[in-house]
């Protein structure tokens, strides 16, 4: 019976202030309703952006040296997605001041100036990442149309952005490439004469080949000669000194020599005039052998590098006057904005049943304030009028 006392007294406190609520619910009802139709109304059209991928670079150090190389460490290093620009890049000055001045928004917005209207445009853009990498755009705007054709026309001015920064630094490259194409060249050019000059020096044609020939060449002296000798050293035992046979192996004796020195590299001392055309095709002397090999193979080296670096670059020369010449587009537009069927704001019905529940109950709370106060304890009345009488007195006093 108590419980059923107690909703009572609540359906009893409902009826008894229903024309406050009835009204209060109706008053901010009403009151929304004109608002909603008062209020500018906003339009808004998205559109869905895949950005190409970067290409990687066609060229590597690999092509200098054959070894592996890790590579694409751009992650590790904190680089920012293709997403990530493309945002940076849409919400630039440079865009959102190009369709400010396109549109006339300062009007559309009523800003006093050109960049309040800028910072209002970039509110009034929003992106978000899709699945799959996809960049959605949103712009609102006073109409359908013109929410469509902002967002349409922003994606072209982002792309023509972005195209026209690949074309500057694929002229940056270029540029720098050519300087440098033509340093390594004069380095080309210098390091073959180094090395021209050096072969017509000692007669080198193939450095290993002719010292494997000038061993060999060696090693036959040394044998003849050690032969003769063995030979000369019997003779003279058992000849008289100017006999025709001990005389002859005594020159042939004297030229092996000679023959060996000029081998060995001795030839300025011992070797006279004729000797160093017939040797002069073995290329250089065995004693000097070291360290013009040593020069030799650093030159060598030093050119075929260069010729690999000018390799190198001639090809990054040709791959940037690729990128500057032809049209690569930026941006790839899955979905183009088309004008939205529904507005962006205000939602009306929205707006309406949220206010409307809303003033319901602050009105009934209102009404179960207001009925408690009501019912004060006589006891609370009496302090209430004695309270009364004692500033009452003071007054008159």
């Amino acid at each position: 019976m108590e419980e059923d006392r107690s909703l009572l007294d609540y359906i009893y406190v409902l009826v008894k202030w229903r024309r406050m609520i009835i009204a209060c619910v109706l008053s901010v009802t009403l009151a929304t309703v004109v608002v909603t139709l008062l209020v500018s109304k906003k339009w808004t059209a998205n559109t869905v952006l895949l950005p190409y991928e970067e290409e990687s670079a066609r060229y590597d150090m690999t092509m200098l040296m054959n070894a592996a190389v890790p590579g694409n460490l751009g992650g590790l290093l904190g680089k920012s997605t293709p997403n990530e620009r493309l945002v940076t890049i849409l919400k630039s000055r440079r865009i959102l001041g190009a369709m400010v001045d396109r549109f006339g928004l300062i009007e559309d917005y009523g800003s006093p100036n050109r960049d309040l209207a800028i910072e209002t445009l970039a509110e009034h853009i929003e992106t978000e990442l899709g699945s799959g990498g996809a960049l959605i755009v949103r712009v609102e705007a006073s109409s359908a149309e013109l929410a469509a054709e902002m967002t349409n026309t922003m994606v072209a001015e982002l792309d023509a952005v972005i195209r026209q920064q690949k074309r500057d630094l694929a002229y940056g490259d270029r540029s720098f490439l050519e300087v440098r194409l033509d340093s390594v060249q004069r380095v080309i050019e210098m390091k073959a004469l180094q090395l021209k000059s050096l072969q017509e020096e000692y007669g080198i044609v193939d450095l290993e080949a002719q010292t494997q020939a000038l061993v060999g060449v060696a090693q036959h002296i040394v044998q003849s000669l050690a032969s003769r000798e063995v030979r000369l050293g019997v003779v003279r035992g058992v000849m008289h000194p100017d006999h025709e046979e001990l005389r002859l192996l005594e020159m042939e004796v004297e030229e092996l020599r000679k023959q060996l020195a000029q081998v060995v590299g001795e030839y300025e001392v011992r070797a006279g005039s004729e000797a160093e055309t017939t040797f002069a095709v073995l290329g250089p002397p065995l004693d000097e052998l070291p360290e013009l090999g040593l020069e030799f193979a650093e030159l060598s080296l030093s050119l075929k590098l260069s010729e690999h670096t000018l390799t190198f670059l001639a090809a990054q020369l040709e791959d940037a006057k690729l990128r500057q010449a032809k049209p690569v587009a930026a941006v790839q537009v899955l979905d183009p904005a088309t004008p939205p069927v529904y507005r962006s704001w205000p939602r009306r019905t929205l707006s309406v049943v949220v206010a409307a529940i809303i003033s319901l109950v602050f009105s009934v709370v209102l009404a179960f304030v207001g009925e408690s106060l009501g019912h004060i304890s006589i006891r609370h009345q009496d302090r209430l009028l004695a309270i009364k009488k004692l500033l009452a007195r003071e007054e008159k006093n």
